[in-house]
């Protein structure tokens, strides 16, 4: 099982879909805000707590936020990490953003570090801020030249699922030695649910992954659960294969199912870290609040454009 825990809600970047409705924190500002966001945080010692508890079930953490190594609290946590679990059980999501020496070293010792990375710069993005996809690409050359396993994620949207655009990143991350490539459908949750109409079709997302499957070169490329759904070779992870826990410690069913405000889907809360343990939690989830199977459906999705579609009838 792994656990995708959302360390912070602060962000460097401001994206207009951001699936976790981050803090954007930059500037002259950005001291002021981070303290406050921090406020409704769980504290270091909480978070200290929290790591423990999943290092003592050998799970698998991917870090992320926000940007789990952009403030020095966080950042901290991560370190700890690497004390409390061997290196294959940590990867980190994160973004361009003050990609330091010291940070460099410390990625070294974990499994994978990943980056968003939807164009490359000479293509128009109205939902990415100038300069996002431009820094996940230096940042992600420094590390493969450091000697650190790095994913770009790309996700699926009428921007960016045209065959051109794809061919164009394929390439540039077959070029520039990155391992691996991870395609994720677009879920929309966080701001993004005010975007409805930049999902792209099923019949699109088919088509999509059977064309990436063609390509050939030296970064594999791998298909999000939630993609596979559609083509019938997988099922919902949601607590059976992973769960989540956001900044205040709340466990949640699946990562993905926040909505505009970066609060948990109503019936998605499964429990509160480090307030309860990970056996009461999960076994709550599974034997009294419905999550102990897998559905052939995406659980959040689902949520999502059903809450949607209530929106556009009210």
């Amino acid at each position: 099982m792994y656990i995708i825990w959302n360390l912070t809600r602060v962000c460097p970047w401001n994206c207009a879909f951001c699936c976790v409705s981050a803090v954007y924190a930059k500037g002259k500002e950005r001291t002021q805000i981070i303290a406050e966001q921090k406020k409704k945080e769980l504290s270091f010692a909480q978070k200290l707590g929290v790591l423990k508890m999943i290092a003592g079930k050998n799970m698998i953490i991917d870090f992320s936020g926000g940007d789990p190594l952009y403030s020095e609290d966080d950042l901290a946590i991560v370190q700890k990490a690497i004390e409390f679990l061997p290196p294959e059980k940590i990867n980190i999501s994160m973004t361009g953003c003050e990609l330091t020496q010291s940070k460099i070293e410390l990625l070294k010792k974990i499994n994978m570090v990943e980056f968003t990375l939807d164009n490359l710069p000479d293509r128009e993005n109205p939902f990415r801020p100038r300069g996002f996809n431009r820094a996940s690409m230096k940042a992600m050359r420094r590390l493969v030249e450091s000697g650190i396993k790095v994913s770009a994620v790309t996700i699926l949207y009428n921007i960016t699922i045209t065959e051109e655009n794809l061919r164009s990143i394929y390439a540039w991350l077959c070029k520039n030695g990155i391992q691996e490539w991870d395609i994720l459908k677009y879920i929309p949750v966080g701001r993004g649910m005010d975007y409805k109409k930049i999902i792209p079709t099923d019949e699109q997302y088919l088509f999509t992954m059977k064309f990436l499957r063609s390509l050939n070169g030296s970064t594999h490329i791998s298909f999000q659960h939630s993609l596979r759904v559609i083509e019938e070779t997988s099922k919902c992870h949601a607590t059976i294969n992973s769960f989540g826990v956001l900044p205040n410690g709340e466990a949640i069913a699946c990562a993905w199912a926040l909505d505009r405000n970066g609060c948990t889907f109503d019936g998605f809360q499964i429990g509160k870290l480090p307030d309860e343990s990970l056996d009461v939690i999960l076994k709550r989830a599974r034997e009294k609040l419905g999550f102990n199977h897998q559905t052939s459906y995406c659980r959040a999705n689902l949520c999502a454009m059903s809450m949607q579609q209530h929106k556009e009838r009210i």
